[in-house]
């Protein structure tokens, strides 16, 4: 008895009742008149953040989602230099005149390749005579950008021990500006101690003689390096750095040459309790002079995000509050049910004590008045909380599962704050954003396809990003697989059973419509335009569940299986068709472009499609009939080149490998080799030009004859590993 009395006076305020009715965290959403602010002092940021996590992780259970890293897609704009063919590929972006850093870039005469912990710069064209000419040897390279004669590397680093030093020891040269003598006696006090801390680099290269890089610029950020984009002249990097809450909270730094740039970095933040957050670092830098700006936001761990040529947007979720979420229960389930407590609940509010102390009062409070109750009563008084609860979960599973968006302007090395939005459900990946005439559109998913509430949405946001317009409930079910925006027009792909291609006409930014949409077995992880009118998707084949395999799990669903290319023709927006399509390999069959773009090569002149892949394939001979769940053993790792033009559709022009006749033997269900994987492709003239960690191997493009071949430094299982 005395048991259940306890567990009931829990139920009240610890939110048993909330936390079993809800299977996973719910978001709250953000008031969006909460306006952006600037820390002051290392006080007022240490105070904030005890104070809110400590509102978010009340009774032992935080409502936070699990820290992601900012995760920008990537590609470059190269440019040529020496005697370059004025023919040459560049790497895969998704926003004109916005350069990716990627692993690879070329100049039509220079490859320029990170392997390992090596960028290893070749001279590429002409293909026959191939060969190094330089490399650097950097530990934890991420990838690479190349304008012109100035080549930029960005990684991380780790330090096994860190003690930060006071302000005066540590930036002695240091220029001085901004903060007081006592900010920074306040935020440089010494660090402790903190094992496997990790930073990020940003260095520049002159490589005007390609044979001797040297470093002109080097500069260090703390956080872990997550992506950067090129515009012009400037680059623009992103690390994150998660802020932990406990003794001396480490501040962000940013140094050129071992120097701290700025004696107290701005750090910006939403006054919104969190259960967690990162420092969100921008590097801005011309890598032609000395010129450099950094800006810090405290936000939650940020997520996907997009960037146009003059904004950055970065997104996150934000996670249910949970001091919001007692104090929800206590408004709205517990006063209006104990109406005689509210006087005294509302003194245990105003004392000036923790969150968590003042939960722990009402609690006792509540834990008191249920031990005097009746078992009759306790049941009376559970009932009809249960009643309530019901209401606010309903409520809270509407607002769940929104995106929070901030766009940050970006001009040389100028960044500015612009605004912050927020739209419904989750972003896949970068390309479902898209900035356009001034307008921020977003395709999102909210709910799970497992359970069969999912539905898909697409935002269109003004340039303060406020919601101008929305088209929402697609595809109830069904998760977006996919997205690409082509000015007025969006092509969505969702899946769940089927392919549902749909086009999306979104020239009145109030009113988004759907045109038409197409229904084929298989889906898309990514579309990339053809021309105007034609689309090219890459992702897998799928075959139905069969009604028992539907039945047994209660879900409709389809098994997939090798990879498959389509082309869809969307000329006629009403009634899109799948006009070729080419299927590779059985279930298990894959490729690094399914989730990396800028692993998939295409040129429309050449009529040429090259993507990396990892090829599984069953054996006909010994099963003729397989089950749609069979793998396939692994027969094949390399590229795949093929034509395609709108005549004769996709065609196998042929295979490339780096692999030996020995090695290809030992394939088998488990053989696995990462150093042989080609990741990128890539045309200088009419030579076709494939990476891996091991090699970089030229080809005709007429036949795919082999013209050379050169090794890369490469350590594999603990010491170099040379191709030969």
């Amino acid at each position: 008895m005395k048991n259940e009395m306890y567990i009931v006076g829990a139920i009240l305020i610890v939110g048993l009742i909330v936390l079993a009715a809800l299977p996973k965290p719910t978001p709250i959403p953000t008031s969006q008149n909460e306006s952006l602010k600037k820390f002051a002092s290392y006080d007022e940021l240490k105070s904030f953040i005890q104070a809110n996590s400590e509102a978010q992780s009340y009774g032992g259970y935080a409502l936070g989602g699990a820290m992601r890293e900012t995760a920008f897609m990537t590609a470059a704009t190269d440019k040529s230099s020496a005697t370059p063919s004025s023919d040459y590929s560049t790497t895969n972006i998704q926003v004109a005149g916005v350069d990716e850093a990627d692993i690879v870039k070329n100049d039509g005469k220079y490859i320029y390749t990170v392997s390992g912990n090596n960028v290893v710069i070749v001279d590429a064209y002409p293909a026959q005579d191939a060969k190094i000419v330089s490399q650097i040897n950097l530990s934890g390279v991420s990838n690479i950008f190349i304008n012109g004669d100035r080549l930029v590397v960005f990684g991380n680093q780790y330090n096994d021990y860190i003690d930060i030093m006071p302000f005066e020891k540590m930036s002695a040269g240091a220029p001085t500006s901004g903060a007081t003598p006592s900010i920074v006696a306040d935020i440089m006090m010494p660090r402790y101690p903190y094992y496997n801390t990790q930073s990020s680099f940003i260095k520049v290269y002159d490589v005007s003689d390609r044979s001797q890089p040297r470093l002109v610029r080097n500069l260090t950020a703390s956080g872990s390096y997550s992506d950067s984009r090129m515009i012009g002249n400037h680059v623009y990097a992103i690390t994150s750095e998660y802020v932990y809450n406990g003794g001396v909270i480490p501040m962000p730094y940013f140094m050129e040459d071992g120097i701290a740039l700025r004696e107290f970095p701005d750090i910006y933040y939403f006054p919104i309790p969190d259960s967690s957050y990162n420092y969100v670092n921008i590097v801005a830098l011309n890598i032609l002079t000395d010129e450099t700006a950094t800006k810090t936001f405290m936000m939650p761990s940020s997520q996907t995000n997009y960037v146009s040529q003059n904004n950055i947007y970065l997104t996150y979720q934000k996670w249910a509050s949970y001091a919001d979420f007692y104090d929800r229960i206590i408004d709205e389930v517990l006063i209006p049910t104990l109406p005689q407590f509210k006087q005294k609940i509302d003194e245990i509010r105003g004392y000036n004590i923790s969150s968590t102390s003042k939960y722990n009062e009402i609690q006792t409070l509540m834990q008191n008045y249920v031990a005097s109750l009746s078992q009759d009563q306790m049941s009376t008084l559970q009932n009809s909380m249960q009643e309530k609860m019901t209401v606010i979960q309903q409520d809270i599973e509407r607002e769940r599962q929104k995106t929070y968006i901030s766009k940050i302007s970006v001009s040389g090395s100028q960044i500015d704050y612009k605004g912050q939005g927020s739209v419904p459900g989750n972003v896949l990946n970068q390309f479902s954003m898209d900035e356009y005439n001034g307008y921020f559109r977003v395709a999102t998913t909210v709910g799970e396809v497992w359970n069969g509430d999912s539905r898909n949405n697409v935002y269109v946001l003004d340039s303060e990003l406020k919601q101008t317009g929305k088209l929402e409930d697609l595809a109830p079910g069904e998760k977006i697989y996919s997205a690409r925006f082509m000015g007025d027009r969006l092509y969505l792909v969702t899946f769940k059973k089927v392919d549902p291609l749909f086009v999306i006409d979104l020239s009145n930014p109030s009113d988004p419509k759907i045109l038409g949409k197409l229904k084929i077995p298989g889906y898309s992880d990514y579309l990339h335009p053809y021309d105007e009118t034609h689309i090219i998707g890459i992702g897998k084949e799928a075959v139905e569940a069969s009604d028992e395999e539907t039945g047994q799990r209660n879900l409709n669903f389809a098994w997939y299986q090798g990879v498959k290319l389509s082309l869809f023709d969307v000329s006629d927006v009403e009634n899109p068709k799948e006009i070729s399509k080419f299927n590779i390999g059985d279930r298990g069959t894959d490729s690094e472009a399914l989730y990396e773009h800028k692993a998939f090569l295409f040129d429309k002149n050449k009529g040429i499609v090259v993507i990396p892949i990892s090829l599984r394939e069953i054996n006909r001979e010994t099963n003729p009939n397989p089950e749609p769940t069979a793998y396939g053993d692994q027969t094949f790792e390399g590229a795949y080149v093929l034509s395609l033009d709108l005549v004769n559709g996709f065609g196998l022009k042929g295979r490339v490998t780096h692999l030996n006749d020995t090695e290809i033997a030992k394939m088998g269900d488990y053989w696995y080799s990462s150093g042989s994987q080609i990741r990128r492709s890539l045309y200088i003239g009419n030579t076709l030009y494939t990476l891996s960690n091991k090699m970089i191997k030229a080809n005709s493009l007429a036949d795919l004859s082999e013209v050379s071949m050169v090794a890369l430094p490469f350590e594999q299982y603990g010491g170099p590993y040379y191709a030969l």
